[in-house]
């Protein structure tokens, strides 16, 4: 087996977890064991290693994440020699929670084997405990221990900054404590290049050792100078504003299992990242090799390491290996510029108690004085976890559908705690599926035994069966494409809520890569971009044009309450009214022109216009002007779309024009003519509680003896009176507005779901894109309609015709929103939409939410 390695991915055995026994030969020169100490290192192992020389005991290791060190000068001898290492993976023998281990065992597997490279060196003197720290301003201070000096005494430390030809930047020079072997020297930065995103410089660092004239050791690296710091309640690299948009990486490499992508899979991930807008890469619950940090560096790419502590099972031995790993790793990367944030965990509880995390975090804090530092990403408050002050940022994990987004935020936000900013260290997900067909031959992990057990992974294992059963022949290649559609949508309008509360901050989007148990990610199972870059760069930049309307209130039952207004709709004819800002991160501006233009379907210009704007600040929301203008009156009874286009052009104080633009789609709702309304049984509760007469003063609720023939009918039940009417040959909408036992299931209406309108006359009056958007906004539901619980109630001689579909991207099992029935002589319509909204931010009432109004309107007069 080639190492390094996963043996994993050689093998179809997923679940043995060891031993592995590695064997080689080797050779020792026999110069090498004059007077020197021979060094055997492991990059890392994952996750214990036994290791004989020679058939002797060389030393025993835990940790999957760490490099390791071990002295086998006794061990070896000139020549040939053989070495054996016996490894076990987390598993039964070391359980998974108690190892350190991360999420990869819950997308599919755990790895295990020698992961990460082993060499053998021949030391005399070496240089140990090196840390590199850029501090603040341009000092960089250089600290360690040297091991293996024969007399100590008169022994310096030089420490120089060349450039790639050579040529001398900066030195300096300190003598090495004769007692402990310790040093400590600083070189003065003033007039280094900056490490930054547009230009990062990078400087070879070379330290050397001196005794009685003589180079005795050597070491380097290569280091960016910045400063990343919060003032303000805002980020900020060096004196620039910064937000981070990072994407979730968790490691997931199905073809070599193990974390270790190659340089050109790095760069292409960094490339592919910044065309959609990140600037970020969150390294989830895992540690990469070497290449990733390197690349990272040189390409001037964020990165924010989260060590892999989640649900973790704390026992003292855990903790004791946590603090060991941890050290381990951050001696090994802390010198990278490209690592600007650092989690310690993830939705830690409370078994991660105060003295725990504070030990890891004086760990981090004196390995990364200069990164943004949070002990447990998605706050120990939201996990019932220990709440410390320690964090650099507020961090929230809120996995959510729009109409709740803006609620959580502010369920969470209090304005007497310190201001920081906030970077939501995962959120916004959005399940697009995936095209089985195109996963020829199967991978591994659809075929492979392995020991992870939870629903959705189970789910897409049997995908045939279940495509086969929702009737999809294709793979899922066209739902596919509806569903990324959706999510350019729904995060196009979670980011823009995100960004219109904070223009220095951040956020990570999950996730990077579409793996066994979820397809939120920005490439596809064969690597590819799921997503325009074009349409995501308005709204996932450095700076972003963002929208919102006006704020009222309602006096309801003797007191006040917020009148939640539709994010996109407004009834024909109504003033429109918009407040338009900028969230600027990309710095101090001196002025600008404002422009718009909004213009209906057919391409009139309903409404433009130019601003002058002044000064703008930087890392601030700013409002830049309230536009009013006029919805659209037509004759035809039919919704008509608008689409506002803004542009800003800006004079940047730095030097320099900047341009940022933004497009909105809105849309114009008919009033609808709702005469009079059969109530049917407990239909007059719907009346009463949604107020039709908000809607239309001349509507009228009336029973069915009073009904005339061509009424339409509104029931909220199956009651026998609404099936009776209907079998006689009536029109019925039966309106599911309340959980309802077998009819109903509770679902997220976004997230994990792919909606399809399937064909019918309907969506001439309600135009829908061909995938649910924004427009759907106060119309979503936390139910969908159980096809097989009406089937049964209404036995086999009814006909069921989904109108509007759910397909759950995880489960792979269809659900409905509206279902037309062919139910005897007559017809009906039963939705569990929510047409009056009111679900968290959702308007509340027929005369505040147009498009639920009308659509209601639309199936009763169907």
């Amino acid at each position: 087996m080639a190492v390094p390695s996963a043996w994993e991915a050689d093998t179809p055995d997923k679940l043995t977890d060891g031993p592995a026994t590695y064997r080689r030969s080797f050779q020792v020169p026999p110069g090498w064991l004059n007077s020197r100490r021979l060094l055997l290192e492991f990059g890392a192992v994952s996750f214990h290693a036994i290791i004989c020389i020679n058939d002797r005991a060389a030393g025993e290791h835990n940790g999957m994440w760490s490099p390791f060190q071990l002295d086998v000068t006794s061990c070896v001898q000139p020549g040939d020699n053989k070495i054996e290492v016996e490894v076990w993976k987390p598993g039964g023998r070391f359980p998974v929670r108690q190892t350190l281990a991360g999420f990869l065992p819950d997308l599919a597997t755990a790895f295990g084997g020698i992961w990460q490279g082993v060499r053998l060196m021949a030391v005399d003197a070496a240089i140990a405990d090196l840390r590199v720290l850029a501090g603040a301003g341009s000092g960089l201070l250089v600290s360690g221990r040297v091991t293996g000096l024969t007399h100590p005494d008169g022994a310096e430390i030089s420490a120089e900054v060349v450039e790639p030809s050579g040529g001398l930047l900066a030195s300096a020079r300190s003598p090495i404590d004769g007692a402990t072997g310790t040093f400590a020297v600083e070189l003065d930065g003033h007039g280094l290049s900056r490490w930054r995103p547009a230009g990062p410089a990078l400087h070879n660092l070379i330290l050397a050792v001196w005794q009685d004239g003589r180079r005795v050791a050597q070491a380097s690296r290569r280091v960016g100078l910045r400063e990343v710091s919060v003032a303000g309640g805002a980020l900020w690299l060096d004196r620039e504003p910064l937000h981070l948009r990072g994407a979730l990486d968790w490691g997931w490499h199905p073809d070599i299992i193990r974390p270790a992508p190659t340089r050109n899979d790095v760069l292409r991930q960094i490339g592919q990242a910044r065309a959609l807008g990140f600037n970020l890469i969150k390294l989830c619950l895992f540690v990469p090799d070497e290449t990733t940090f390197q690349v990272a560096d040189e390409a001037g790419q964020f990165l924010w390491l989260e060590m892999p502590l989640w649900l973790p099972d704390l026992t003292p031995a855990v903790r004791t290996l946590a603090l060991a790993e941890y050290e381990a790793v951050f001696r090994r990367v802390h010198h990278h510029p490209s690592i600007v944030a650092l989690s310690l965990g993830c939705e830690l509880n409370a078994e991660a108690d105060a003295d725990f995390l504070q030990a890891l975090h004086n760990l981090a804090r004196a390995w990364f004085p200069n990164v943004l530092l949070c002990d447990n990403s998605g706050s120990a408050e939201a996990y019932g976890g220990v709440a410390t002050p320690a964090p650099d940022f507020y961090d929230y994990h809120f996995y959510t559908d729009p109409h709740f987004f803006q609620m959580l935020v502010d369920h969470f936000d209090r304005d007497y705690r310190p201001s920081k900013p906030w970077l939501y260290g995962e959120f916004c997900d959005a399940d697009t599926g995936r095209d089985f067909h195109a996963l020829e031959p199967e991978p591994w992990w659809l075929t492979d035994h392995v020991a992870l057990e939870r629903d959705d992974f189970h789910s897409t294992r049997a995908y045939r069966e279940r495509l086969a059963a929702a009737g999809i022949t294709d793979g899922g290649q066209a739902l596919t494409g509806v569903a990324r559609r959706q999510a350019t949508a729904v995060r196009k309008f979670i980011l823009e809520l995100t960004r219109s509360r904070n223009a220095s901050g951040g956020y990570v989007v999950s996730g990077w890569a579409d793996t066994p148990i979820t397809t939120s990610g920005m490439v596809d199972d064969q690597g590819e971009l799921k997503f325009v870059p074009g349409d995501w760069q308005m709204f996932n930049a450095d700076a972003v044009l963002l929208i919102d309307r006006e704020r009222r209130r309602r006096w309801l039952h003797g007191g006040d309450r917020p009148a939640y207004r539709d994010p996109f709709t407004w009834w024909m004819g109504e003033q429109a009214e918009l407040h338009m800002s900028i969230a600027n991160s990309i710095g101090e501006a001196t002025g600008g022109l404002l422009s718009w233009r909004v213009t209906d379907d057919a391409g009139f210009v309903v409404s433009r216009g130019e601003l002058a704007i002044g000064p703008l600040p930087a890392a601030q929301v700013t409002e830049l002007a309230a536009l009013h203008f006029p919805m659209p009156t037509v004759s035809q009874a039919r919704p008509v779309e608008l689409s506002l286009e803004a542009e800003l052009e800006l004079r940047l104080a730095s030097g320099g024009p900047r341009t940022v633009s933004n497009r909105w789609l809105f849309w114009a709702m008919p009033r609808p003519d709702l005469g009079v309304i059969v109530a049917l049984d407990d239909a007059g509760r719907l009346f009463e509680r949604y107020d039709f007469a908000r809607l239309d003063r001349r509507a009228q609720f009336v029973d069915a003896i009073q009904a005339r023939a061509a009424a339409p009918l509104l029931a909220g039940e199956f009651s026998e009176t609404a099936l009776r009417l209907v079998r006689a040959g009536g029109t019925a909408l039966v309106w599911l507005a309340e959980p309802s036992g077998r009819l109903t299931r509770r679902l997220p209406f976004w997230r994990e779901a792919i909606h399809v309108f399937e064909p019918h006359p309907l969506w001439e009056k309600v135009p829908q894109p061909g995938y649910a958007d924004i427009r759907f906004f106060s119309v979503a539901s936390d139910l969908a309609l159980d096809l097989a619980g009406i089937k049964e109630v209404l036995g086999s001689r009814a006909r069921l015709r989904p109108v509007w579909r759910r397909f759950d991207a995880r489960a792979l099992t269809w659900a409905e929103y509206l279902v037309e029935v062919q139910y005897g002589a007559g017809r009906l319509f039963v939705s569990s939409l929510r047409f009056a909204g009111g679900l968290g931010r959702q308007p509340e009432g027929f005369d505040v939410n147009p498009l639920g109004a009308w659509f209601l309107a639309s199936l009763l007069k169907a």
